[in-house]
């Protein structure tokens, strides 16, 4: 109900604001001659269309009209009601905001944090593969240096839902073994190098690409591959 009263206060201020410049312009001869001659150009300048003189004539008829109405004493007198009234309205909803007042609670010192050790972690030099090998799935986030980076997924359990493999690095190639049955987005950035899908090659130049498998959406367990690498290839397949 406020928006609709504001809105129409709005409503009535415009239409008393065009009333009242145009009364007082009525009574300025010189005024009125100049507004209808910017009329005209207006007129000339629309009916010429995106011609350069009409386009010429439309501006300088615009510009002509905005001057005369900008220079009315309505108009300055609707622009101070203007101010008034949107002053009144944010000191109203100023006091009709509520205050949210967020209380915290210190940590227990009897609640425990776990850490584990993660399985593949940043390496700067060297290569890391982790093929024939039986390990518990955790999510990856890994950065490497210069080295390939190799991941059986075979050799875990996935998780039903999403999982994610976030792997960035300078130099080297990636490459993932996917079982048949899971689905798998994606999302790879390379300055240089190719992106190899279970055959096809494409190769990269200062690209970041995007793709999923058919079953991505439907697939119990599916896998989300986030990677970044400025020179080197990645490769995925299925095993």
């Amino acid at each position: 109900m406020r928006k609709l009263f504001e809105h129409t206060s709005l409503s009535w201020i415009f239409i008393v604001a065009v009333i009242g410049i145009l009364f007082e312009i009525s009574f300025r001869s010189d005024s009125l001659f100049t507004l209808a001659v910017a009329a005209i150009l207006i007129y000339y300048g629309k009916k010429k269309g995106k011609s350069t003189l009409g386009m010429i004539c439309f501006i300088i008829g615009i510009s002509i009209a905005s001057i005369i109405v900008i220079s009315t004493f309505f108009f300055k007198f609707i622009l101070l009601c203007l101010l008034i009234f949107y002053l009144f309205n944010y000191r109203k909803k100023k006091k009709l905001s509520k205050t949210i007042k967020v209380e915290t609670i210190e940590p227990s010192a009897d609640r425990k944090m776990y850490r584990k050790q993660p399985l593949i972690t940043n390496k700067l030099l060297g290569s890391q593969k982790v093929i024939n090998h039986v390990y518990e799935w955790d999510d990856i986030n890994i950065q490497t240096g210069i080295g390939d980076t190799v991941i059986d997924l075979s050799m875990t359990m996935l998780p039903l839902g999403e999982s994610v493999i976030i792997i960035r690095g300078i130099v080297g190639n990636i490459q993932l073994l996917i079982p048949y049955d899971v689905g798998y987005s994606i999302n790879h950035s390379s300055l240089t190098g190719s992106l190899k899908l279970f055959g096809k090659e494409e190769k990269l130049l200062n690209q970041n690409v995007i793709c999923y498998s058919d079953n991505y959406y439907d697939a119990s367990r599916k896998v989300k591959i986030i990677t970044s690498i400025s020179i080197g290839d990645i490769e995925v397949k299925h095993i």
